[in-house]
């Protein structure tokens, strides 16, 4: 029987930052690993603190994050048993007990049924960049959705809008997708793919008394005005 609190938590540059944005100066613990089982993410000791506090308490902790699979494996979290739901893939895939959760699963693929495959989007992306003279990474996630990475020109800002108004373009003819956008990395995701839609799933199922979402970025809003309270780091995009 799951706590009757449930803490909805984006995991990326909102408890833990990359070893770029990361100030060493702070008290640091290590949060996740590469591929190559090098450091690559940190908590501050105090967020640290505050999370193990929650885990630990009559809270269900729930990570609810963008990275696939893989990803969060390389992540302090998935060890934890303590951690019962993980909402993964901006909300495409649900683990329970670390395990798929099948019937999610086969909603997600009735849907994906519904629009254009991401094979076919990611060629006519691939063309639309061709003819904006646009050299980026675009890579199919784990078939949710479509990345798109300014791997060139980290902090151009002049670079981000450009690319930024090109993808507005091309989905004015994309009508059943919808840009995220993080820094200098975009993504196109099919308009059911949305962490709010599997926090919603669990708070139906579960009823929990009370919610809380905690975000950095304008897209987790979706979720976290689901929520009953909200949490936001003091550096954000939202």
């Amino acid at each position: 029987m799951p706590k009757r609190i449930f803490f909805f938590s984006d995991i990326d540059d909102t408890l833990i930052q990359t070893k770029r944005k990361t100030d060493f100066s702070k008290n640091t613990i290590v949060a996740s690993y590469t591929k190559e089982g090098e450091e690559n993410s940190f908590f501050y000791e105090g967020i640290k603190l505050f999370v193990d506090t929650i885990i630990d308490s009559g809270m269900t902790f729930i990570p609810t994050t963008a990275r696939n699979l893989a990803s969060y494996q390389r992540t302090v979290f998935y060890d934890n048993p303590k951690i019962k739901y993980v909402i993964l893939n901006f909300g495409g895939l649900l683990l329970i007990d670390n395990k798929e959760d099948e019937a999610w699963t086969k909603t997600m693929q009735d849907n994906y049924a519904k629009v254009t495959s991401l094979d076919t989007l990611n060629s006519n992306l691939l063309e639309h960049f061709e003819k904006d003279n646009l050299k980026l990474q675009v890579k199919i996630i784990d078939s949710y959705y479509i990345s798109i990475y300014n791997k060139f020109d980290l902090d151009n800002q002049e670079m981000i809008t450009k690319i930024r108004e090109s993808l507005e373009r091309f989905l004015c003819e994309e009508k059943d997708f919808y840009l995220y956008e993080n820094g200098n990395s975009f993504a196109l995701l099919p308009n059911f793919l949305n962490k709010k839609f599997a926090v919603e799933h669990l708070i139906k199922i579960h009823k929990p008394l009370l919610t809380i979402g905690a975000g950095d970025n304008i897209s987790d809003l979706d979720f976290m005005q689901v929520a009953d309270f909200k949490f936001l780091p003091d550096k954000c995009f939202i």
